[in-house]
């Protein structure tokens, strides 16, 4: 029998076939059953991973879904981020991962290792089905295709961020209900079934349920019917009709939730370097040069990172080659798949499907939320996967000769020549895909580690700098090395400022001086905070409260070291940009009653009391004042206040003993000293 090379068609000469139908049907399961194992076993370390990143906001930081199954109807009919945030509001809604939050909660409470659980059990499955998928696709060609282009997609490292992240649950489930969607079309058309079609459809609709660029499936699945199948144009409208009404029941649910709800959010050129670009031409040049990386990450996946925000992504010209590269690279892609469609060419598909689910991320139609991200390529990359496998079986069909497949072990030893360089090819990827999973074990770890690829990125040093200032300080002990992380977290926060400084980089800054009780590069880095929010011209978008907290944090600091005078200003800084802040009037007060100015004291803390009327403290200063200024019957008003409030602060009682001692009423004064002490030992111990 003369052996006949791979066409790029879809009716490509049958190849290896078993006799018996119930043979390959188990040799299909068999395959489909170590896709999936594979898929498990090499994500499976993540099990025990911790939160990290977004992790928080949609799990245990999410006042909705840790609710658990009550939470639910919350979840479906607000935004995304609204359960972490009603000040964070944005266009996005994506209620079935945190659903499936909810329910996890439910029954596994503030438990990270379930979550990665099931998205390591969720991309399994994927896997799984993704080569039954494939096995219907390319039913007439060698069964080796549909094998090889899952393993590559299972063990391929740009994967590693959405598994590893229980956040990117979303690209897990869109891109999982979007192959079921195309699985029960081409059903539907083998057996003409409108059940089948329906099953699609509701798997269509989840898909943009999980995540909003689940809609491309809109323009895949009737380009996969057409591509794979001899489809009537009258089912193909069918088809086409049935996922047109699906995607305008989509887009009502996402209306009447989303009309409402008052975006917050903008897209800024902190996590897309785009939005810095001057003009039109700017933004498509870097938008393309972006792309250009995407294709590069795709053939040689290292090295990866979880941010590429300001300044990863340097703004491109025209004149810049990168830019141009990128251009002639994908337009010309773009323009062979274009004019192969027709013929239906694998090739081509696969440049589609690449093209189609990657145009809502990729910044050339609109401007997305970050500038570039690795998770963004999670479903993009079957196309690329299914381009390679073509490549590899184009070649190596000259080689193998056509059989029947008996068994796996004849499927295997059928195909040996190509199986040594795919086992090559995927033992490489599988290799870099467990070492990158290793970094996502923690925020520390995933931070420590970006940080060096990431180097000119400002959040990834924000990020470190917050964490070990926020985690990793407080759980050491050893006071040396406490020393050394805090010394740490200015280096990375200051190199983040240097890169492009924000609100929280400052914050977090003046936070670790604070805890150094270095006042004086806390008052530098203050005034440093102060000129840049002025200079940014922040005006009603900027909650000055943070700046306001900023300045109360150092008055405070000065009061405990007994710098009375220098916290005054401090503290009415604090209170020009909050004007409600109950606790910088207090501290004022309390600055006010060291330095003798005990009426001022009084008229301090009595505004402190009328904005808060539960602050005790403030109460027990006033009191102290008129006991200074021997206004007792006024003191010990006040001091009942306070005590009224909170019983379980020994100050004001022991205040109390003084102002009745003062008052020569030596009986009640032993009372309430003793009294105070009584409390004081209570807390001691």
């Amino acid at each position: 029998m003369s052996k006949k090379p791979l066409s790029s068609k879809t009716k490509a000469p049958s190849t290896a076939i078993p006799t018996d139908p119930n043979a390959l049907r188990k040799l299909k399961i068999s395959l489909a059953i170590i896709i999936g194992v594979f898929a498990f076993l090499l994500y499976a370390q993540s099990i025990a991973f911790d939160y990290t990143l977004d992790d928080h906001p949609v799990t245990n930081e999410n006042k909705f879904t840790t609710k658990g199954i009550a939470g639910i109807p919350t979840l479906i009919k607000t935004d995304y981020w609204y359960g972490y945030s009603e000040e964070y509001r944005g266009p996005v809604y994506r209620p079935t991962s945190l659903v499936m939050f909810a329910i996890e909660w439910q029954f596994f409470p503030n438990n990270p290792h379930i979550n990665h659980l099931v998205n390591v059990l969720l991309f399994a499955t994927t896997c799984y089905v993704l080569f039954l998928l494939l096995n219907e696709l390319f039913s007439s060609y060698n069964l080796v295709f549909p094998f090889v282009c899952s393993l590559l997609f299972a063990s391929h490292p740009i994967h590693t961020e959405v598994i590893d992240s229980i956040k990117s649950r979303d690209e897990i489930l869109c891109f999982l209900f979007g192959i079921l969607a195309i699985f029960f079309t081409i059903k539907s058309i083998s057996n003409k079934s409108n059940l089948n079609l329906f099953i699609a459809a509701i798997f269509f609709l989840l898909s943009t349920l999980s995540k909003e660029t689940g809609i491309t499936f809109l323009v895949i699945i009737p380009l996969t019917i057409y591509i794979f199948s001899s489809i009537t144009i009258r089912r193909l409208s069918l088809v086409s009709f049935v996922l047109l009404i699906t995607a305008s029941i989509y887009f009502i649910i996402r209306y009447q939730v989303m009309y409402s709800i008052e975006t917050n959010t903008a897209t800024t050129n902190l996590f897309n370097s785009i939005v810095a670009a001057p003009d039109f031409i700017s933004r498509e040049a870097t938008a393309f040069f972006v792309l250009q990386r995407y294709l590069l990450l795709l053939i040689f996946p290292h090295p990866l990172t979880f941010d590429y925000n300001f300044a990863m992504i340097p703004v491109q010209t025209l004149s810049n080659l990168p830019a141009i590269i990128g251009i002639l690279i994908n337009f010309s892609l773009g323009i062979y798949a274009i004019a192969k469609v027709k013929s239906k060419s694998i090739i081509a598909f696969g440049i589609l499907f690449y093209f189609i689910t990657l145009s809502p991320v990729s910044n050339i139609f609109l401007l997305n939320g970050a500038t570039m991200a690795e998770r963004f390529l999670y479903t993009p990359s079957l196309g690329f996967c299914i381009i390679i496998t073509y490549l590899f079986v184009k070649y190596f069909n000259r080689k193998v000769s056509p059989k029947k497949y008996l068994n796996l072990s004849d499927f295997f030893s059928g195909n040996s020549s190509l199986f040594i360089l795919i086992f090559i090819l995927i033992g490489a990827y599988s290799l870099k895909t467990f070492s990158r999973s290793m970094d996502w074990k923690d925020n520390y770890t995933i931070f420590n580690h970006d940080v060096n690829t990431s180097e000119n990125s400002a959040t990834v040093h924000y990020f470190l700098g917050m964490e070990l200032y926020k985690s990793i300080y407080n759980k050491e002990k050893d006071e040396s090395k406490r020393s050394k992380i805090i010394d740490r977290a200015i280096m990375e926060l200051n190199k983040s400022i240097n890169i492009k400084p924000t609100d929280g980089s400052y914050r977090i800054l003046v936070a670790c001086y604070g805890t150094k009780k270095d006042l004086e590069e806390y008052e530098i880095t203050l005034k440093a905070y102060h000129d840049y929010v002025l200079a940014n011209k922040f005006a009603d978008t900027f909650d000055y409260r943070n700046l306001s907290e900023t300045y109360y944090n150092l008055g405070f600091q000065y009061n405990q070291t007994n710098q009375f005078a220098k916290s005054l200003n401090i503290f009415d800084s604090a209170i020009k940009y909050h004007p409600d802040f109950s606790l910088a009037y207090n501290n004022k007060g309390v600055a006010l009653l060291e330095l003798g100015m005990n009426q001022e004291a009084i008229e301090a803390c009595e505004k402190a009391v009328a904005i808060d009327p539960k602050n005790h403290n403030a109460y027990t200063n006033i009191g102290c004042a008129y006991t200074n200024l021997k206004q007792y019957e006024k003191a010990l008003e006040y001091l009942n206040k306070s005590i009224a409030i909170d019983s379980t602060d020994y100050y004001p009682v022991y205040i109390m003993g003084v102002t009745y001692q003062l008052m020569g009423d030596k009986i009640k004064a032993q009372q309430y000293l003793d009294k105070a002490n009584k409390i004081n030992g209570a807390q001691q111990k």
